[in-house]
C-alpha cells in the first residue's frame, strides 16, 4: 500500500487525535498518532495510572463455520480446538519452516465462531494466507467496518471500566471476552493488552467510537500514542513483528513456545519442521570484544530510567557485555526478561 498522505487510511478517530495535538504519521498504510508531545509521559501515564491507545489500524477478521476449531488449529500454531468460549489466547501464523509470518489474537466468540486480530502490515498476507487455509468458511475483514480497537492500559484501568459500566463488582479473568451495557450500548471488551499492564482490549461499532473515546477523555484517562506503546511492550519484553520475531525466527528461538501448545502432536502447518528443530535491530552485541548478537529492539526505560534492549545471544555465555554503538562500545549488562514486572494478570 502507498504511503502517499492521500492514499493513507485513517482510523474514525483521526480528527480526534488532530484536536489533541497527535502527532500523526504514516504507519502500515494508516495516519496514526506517534506521541501527543511526550511519549515518556504518555508511558508513565499508562505504568502509574490509565491510558488509551487508538489500534483501529489493527486488522479484524471474523470466521465462521462449524468445523471452524478444528481448521484453524490446523492453520495456525497454536491449539484451537481446547480454547474456551469467551477466552483469548496468543498464537502465531507460521510457515512451512516453522518462521513466524506473523503473532495474533484468537478471541472465541462461540462454538463456530471466532475473531482474530493480527498486526496492521501484515492485514494482506495474513487474509490471503488465512483464506487459504480456511477453505469452506464463512470468512470477514472488519478492519474498515468504522469501528476499531481502543486499548485501554494501566492500573486504574478496571476503575475506569468500573465507571463506564456502572458496575462496582467489574473483574473479569485475565483473558476474558465479555460485554458490558454503557450510556452508548452494549460494548465488547477482551481483558488484554500488550503492555505488561492490567488492561482491556475495547470494540466499539462504528456508532460507539467516537463517544467512548469522548467518555474516556473525560475520565481523565491519558491519550497515548504509537511511540509509547513500543516502549511499554519493550519494557514488558513483549516481542514486536519485524524485530524480535520474523520469517527466520521459529517460535522456540524467540521462546514463544506457549504460543504453540500442542506442538508435539498436532497437525499443523510448521509443525514438522518445528518438531524437526532442536530445542534451542541493527547494532552489535559484544562480549569480550568479539560479535555475540545483534540488537532487536531498544528504547529508554521509563521505569528503570536507562537504556534497554533485546537481542539473541547464544546460551550460557558469560563476560564483558558492550553494544557497537557507531563504532564506540557501550557498556551493557546481561539481565533476566522482562526488565520490569508484568501486571497484566493482577
Amino acid at each position: 500500500m502507498s504511503t502517499q498522505a492521500s492514499q493513507l487510511l485513517s482510523t474514525p478517530l483521526h480528527q480526534k487525535h488532530i484536536d489533541l495535538g497527535g502527532k500523526i504519521v504514516p504507519f502500515a498504510g494508516w495516519s496514526m498518532p506517534v506521541d501527543y508531545g511526550s511519549i515518556l509521559n504518555e508511558a508513565k501515564a499508562v505504568r502509574n495510572d490509565a491510558g488509551v491507545f487508538d489500534v483501529s489500524h489493527m486488522a479484524r477478521f471474523v470466521f465462521r463455520g462449524a468445523d471452524i476449531a478444528e481448521k484453524l488449529d490446523h492453520a495456525l500454531g497454536g491449539c484451537i480446538t481446547d480454547q474456551p468460549i469467551g477466552m483469548a489466547r496468543y498464537t502465531m501464523l507460521l510457515q512451512d519452516d516453522a518462521g513466524i509470518l506473523d503473532d495474533l489474537l484468537t478471541y472465541r466468540i462461540a462454538d463456530d465462531e471466532f475473531m482474530l486480530v493480527v498486526n496492521a502490515a501484515n492485514r494482506e498476507r495474513d487474509w490471503e494466507l488465512l483464506t487459504e487455509r480456511l477453505s469452506g468458511i464463512e470468512c470477514s475483514d472488519l478492519t474498515e467496518d468504522g469501528g476499531g480497537i481502543l486499548a485501554l492500559q494501566g492500573p486504574e484501568s478496571l476503575s475506569v471500566m468500573r465507571k463506564l459500566s456502572g458496575d462496582a463488582n467489574f473483574a473479569p479473568d485475565f483473558l476474558a471476552l465479555g460485554e458490558i451495557e454503557t450510556e452508548f450500548g452494549t460494548l465488547f471488551f477482551a481483558r488484554t493488552g500488550y503492555t505488561g499492564e492490567h488492561g482491556y482490549e475495547l470494540f466499539p461499532s462504528a456508532e460507539q467510537i467516537v463517544p467512548l473515546w469522548t467518555a474516556l477523555m473525560s475520565l481523565d484517562v491519558a491519550p497515548v500514542g504509537l511511540g509509547s506503546r513500543d516502549i511499554l511492550r519493550l519494557e514488558a519484553a513483549l516481542p514486536l513483528y519485524g524485530h524480535e520475531i520474523h520469517e527466520k525466527i521459529t517460535p522456540f528461538d524467540a521462546k514463544l513456545r506457549f504460543g504453540v501448545r500442542g506442538w508435539k502432536t498436532r497437525d499443523f502447518v510448521g509443525g514438522d519442521a518445528l518438531r524437526a528443530l532442536p530445542e534451542t535491530e541493527g547494532y552489535n552485541v559484544m562480549c569480550n570484544g568479539e560479535v555475540v548478537g545483534t540488537i532487536c529492539s531498544g528504547a529508554m526505560s521509563v521505569v528503570l530510567g536507562h537504556p534497554i534492549a533485546t537481542a539473541y545471544v547464544p546460551k550460557n555465555i558469560d563476560g564483558d557485555f558492550s553494544i557497537d554503538f557507531r563504532g564506540k562500545p557501550l557498556a551493557a549488562n546481561c539481565v533476566a526478561l522482562p526488565f520490569v514486572p508484568h501486571r497484566s494478570r493482577d
